[in-house]
């Protein structure tokens, strides 16, 4: 191999590693992340859906989690590490979220406590799809649509949540 086309190719080789590099690195920094503490705040703003559940009076309140996240192949994942566990314990744990590309999901199936006028509480099984969209500012804003599969509450319900570093 002559001087000059060993000198080119090794120019070559260098400028595909820096590309390569530089990819690699990209594409690291643009993983996302969900990681540190940040305060819930369920019940933002009126709930909605076709249930009994969407015009019973319900308080807003925050509570403050901490998540951690991590990529492997092409999933990223996001897990509540430590904070207080969720009011209906029939949430399945951990409470974990997926990244698909815009949000972090989670779809579980549960029992709803729904309220009846006596003040008792009914179990139906449902199934909720969460999501949490990161905002420019860097909080997150979320939606939860519950399908209530049975029960006086049957039909659907929409709550609103926000999650703000803390």
């Amino acid at each position: 191999m002559n001087r000059d086309r060993l000198t080119s190719l090794t120019g070559l080789s260098a400028t595909l590693l820096a590309i390569a590099v530089s990819l690699s690195t990209t594409a690291a920094a643009d993983s996302p992340s969900w990681n540190g503490e940040y305060a819930i705040t369920f019940i933002v703003g009126p709930k909605g859906g076709s249930s009994i559940a969407a015009g019973q009076s319900e308080v807003q309140y925050t509570d403050t989690y901490t998540f951690r996240s991590s990529c492997t192949s092409a999933t990223c994942t996001a897990t509540i590490v430590s904070g207080p566990p969720p009011r209906n314990p029939t949430v399945p744990q951990p409470v974990q979220f997926t990244w698909d590309g815009s949000s972090w999901t989670q779809v579980n199936d549960f029992e709803w406590d729904c309220m009846m006028p006596d003040t008792t509480i009914q179990w139906s099984p449902a199934r909720a799809d969460v999501r949490y969209t990161p905002q420019p500012d860097g909080s997150l804003s979320g939606t939860m649509h519950t399908d209530i599969m049975s029960g006086p509450c049957q039909g659907t319900l929409d709550i609103f949540m926000t999650a703000e570093r803390s």
